[in-house]
């Protein structure tokens, strides 16, 4: 909506300028005179507001550009010296056309009229545009609201091109020149106030110096070219007395404007370097500040901020130190080599030469021993911590040529510069975490699910057999394992084993066991040459940090009997007759020994099943579970669980066990998986209502 109320004054705009310069140029064809005054009257009632809406559409154009300050400038001498050569060689040109100076003056034809209403009309375009790009200069970068001597400036300026109209003839010269001398004063006065040149570089001052003089002197001269006994004054006062006077100031305050700029530029050469290097420390942090949340690779980022450090400290070089995993790496090394990097760290840190700093420090390399060996003659070194959480992380160096030292000043930029790459590099080496951290939880997500895949999916059912399982993790994936074995149609095994460790390590060993006992529990009936055997495979594979306590057992469901070993797991618990009965028969835990040891230990035990007997097996998740007090949930606890719930289904028994277990270590964070299996043995003749 905005833009297109915008466009709509623009189109206005040209659209009144259009009809303005129509009119005029129309009016002075018809209405010629040179010797009335009324005529002159409403030739300017014409050109004023032609001025006027000119100045304001250039106004508005150029804040629609928004130009700096030395393009303005060059703008305006290049106009400058257009208008110097169209006055050098008018009168030449229309000298053709007119013949003697005389005919400009006195009555002119249609075709000349036309000419000299197109030249004006150039001039109060380009008068124009110089008054609206000084008016731009003089509040660029003007903070202080005191634009009043700036428009009681302007306000004589109008005035003062009026009067040359309302008062003209000898007897009121010296009104018009008395609004000349306070106009030109103001001018004088609003020259001075140049704020904005301490805002450019170094080179753009330089080139304004040269630029001013030049464009000074030239306003001076085609305002000298312009009275009213030259040809170009004649045709510019014949055109418009008020515009002729506004043109005449106009190239006066041009010319004292660019005069003072060119002093007020020399004046401030010598402290333009400090103004330039201010100017980037400050364009430098700004840049860095928003650098903090953008997501960057930790080497791009490095690589900016030694680049960005070269150019905040005048440094000739610059590179990083990262402490990492105990050792120290360069990083980013701009503008040296690596080996003299190397040279001068190995002087500055492992020296103590700079050693628990806190702040940044300025060390001189006149007493670095090894000077000699550097490809390049370094002399003096900023060095700055990057610190994080009150911990030093590393460290940001700058380094000088041929002994230019470091100042104060030079410290303090660098200081600065370090507190925030400190934020930065801390963001970026987040970010890796964060992004390792995903990776790895997805890793998480796939094993998970391959987890899934490995423990049984639901538990078998029997005719006169009820059985339960469950299984918490720990972390994420988990080391315990569960399984069942359907060895024949009468007989059917089980296993529970713990892998040692816990996490994904654990369950990828817990993934090579079930390999393991699903392929022996297809050739061996035997729980315990199972065992001896699944230990030989598994002392190959494992190292000596691994073992696996397990225990195999089988069901003959025929014979109702059960068969079973324990290489050091936890023992197995029969509940009968409201009395828990502990197993535990000897035996070594997998891969901890070799083989022969390992089944000169190991005990199978046979048990005869009874109606309504619990056999319940289990990991230590469950019995070394902890509460605030770190103290265990033990086998007493467990076992009066599973007498109290005796006479209800296996699944009413696990429920109430881990409740207990929940419960009992609500405040303290679960350290190790769980996992319950729990089978019940009901004679056939008793299995309405049960499972």
């Amino acid at each position: 909506m905005n833009i297109n109320r915008y466009k709509i004054n623009a189109n206005l705009s040209w659209w009144i300028i259009g009809t303005l310069v129509f009119s005029i140029i129309f009016y002075r064809i018809l209405f010629y005179s040179n010797s009335s005054h009324f005529f002159f009257i409403i030739n300017d009632l014409i050109v004023i507001p032609l001025v006027v809406i000119t100045v304001l559409v250039i106004i508005r154009k150029i804040k629609q550009i928004n130009p700096l300050p030395s393009a303005l400038v060059l703008n305006s001498g290049i106009i400058v010296a257009f208008i110097f050569l169209v006055i050098i060689f008018s009168e030449q040109f229309l000298g053709i056309i007119f013949q003697n100076s005389e005919t400009i003056s006195t009555n002119p034809d249609l075709f000349q009229n036309i000419i000299l209403s197109f030249y004006s009309l150039m001039f109060l375009a380009i008068t124009s545009y110089w008054f609206a790009t000084m008016k731009e200069l003089y509040f660029y970068k003007r903070y202080s609201a005191k634009s009043i001597y700036f428009y009681l400036m302007l306000t004589f300026l109008i005035i003062t091109s009026v009067s040359s109209l309302l008062f003209r003839g000898k007897d009121y010269d010296f009104i018009n020149n008395t609004f000349e001398i306070i106009t030109a004063i103001l001018i004088v006065f609003n020259s001075l106030k140049i704020s904005w040149i301490a805002f450019i570089s170094k080179k753009e001052k330089i080139s304004l110096l040269i630029l001013s003089i030049i464009i000074s002197a030239l306003f001076i001269i085609n305002l000298a070219n312009s009275s009213l006994n030259d040809f170009n004054g004649k045709i510019l006062a014949n055109f418009s007395p008020s515009f002729y006077t506004f043109y005449t100031l106009v190239l006066l305050f041009g010319g004292v404007y660019f005069a003072v700029l060119f002093f007020t530029t020399l004046f401030h050469i010598p402290t333009a370097e400090a103004y330039d290097r201010k100017a980037k420390e400050v364009s430098s942090l700004q840049y860095f500040s928003k650098l903090i949340t953008r997501v960057l690779d930790f080497e791009e980022l490095a690589e900016t901020i030694t680049d960005i450090t070269t150019r905040v400290s005048s440094a000739d070089a610059a590179w990083i130190i990262i402490k990492e995993y105990g050792n120290k790496k360069i990083l980013a090394n701009k503008n040296i080599a690596l080996v003299d990097a190397d040279l001068i760290n190995q002087f500055l840190l492992e020296s103590g030469y700079c050693e628990n700093i806190t702040e940044t420090k300025i060390c001189s390399l006149q007493k670095f021993v090894k000077k000699s060996q550097l490809s390049e003659k370094f002399g003096s070194i900023a060095i700055s911590p990057l610190k994080s959480h009150n911990e030093i992380k590393g460290y940001l160096i700058a380094a000088r040529k041929n002994e230019l030292l470091f100042y104060d000043e030079d410290k303090t930029a660098i200081n600065t510069f370090s507190d925030y790459a400190s934020v930065a590099i801390e963001n970026s080496l987040l970010l890796e975490q964060s992004i390792e951290k995903e990776r790895l939880e997805k890793e998480l997500d796939v094993a998970r699910e391959i987890q899934k895949k490995i423990l049984p999916a639901k538990d078998p059912e029997f005719e006169n057999l009820s059985v339960t399982s469950v299984f918490i993790p720990a972390f994420e994936v988990g080391g315990d394992y569960y399984d069942y074995f359907q060895i024949s149609k009468n007989k059917f095994a089980f296993i529970i084993a713990d892998v040692s460790g816990k996490g994904i390590s654990a369950a990828f060993i817990m993934a090579e066991v079930k390999g393991i006992f699903n392929s022996l529990s297809r050739m061996i009936e035997s729980p315990k040459d199972i065992l001896i055997k699944a230990n030989e495979i598994l002392q190959q594979t494992l190292n000596k940090k691994n073992f696996v306590s397990a225990l195999y057992g089988i069901i003959d469901l025929d014979k109702e009997v059960i068969r079973f070993a324990r290489a050091g797991h936890c023992p197995a618990l029969l509940v009968r007759e409201n009395v828990v009965k502990t197993f535990k028969p000897s035996g070594i835990g997998l891969g901890l020994t070799n083989n022969g040891l390992f089944s000169k230990h190991l005990e199978e035990i046979k048990i005869d099943l009874k109606q309504n007997d619990t056999l319940v097996f289990y990991t230590d998740g469950i019995t070394e579970a902890k509460n605030k007090e770190l103290e265990d949930f033990g086998e007493q606890r467990f076992a009066e669980i599973l007498v109290k719930d005796y006479d209800g289904s296996v699944n009413k028994i696990a429920n109430e066990v881990i409740k207990n277990v929940t419960l009992f270590s609500r405040n303290h964070t679960q350290y190790d998986d769980i996992t319950l299996v729990i089978f019940k043995w009901y004679k056939k003749n008793n299995l309405d209502g049960v499972k």
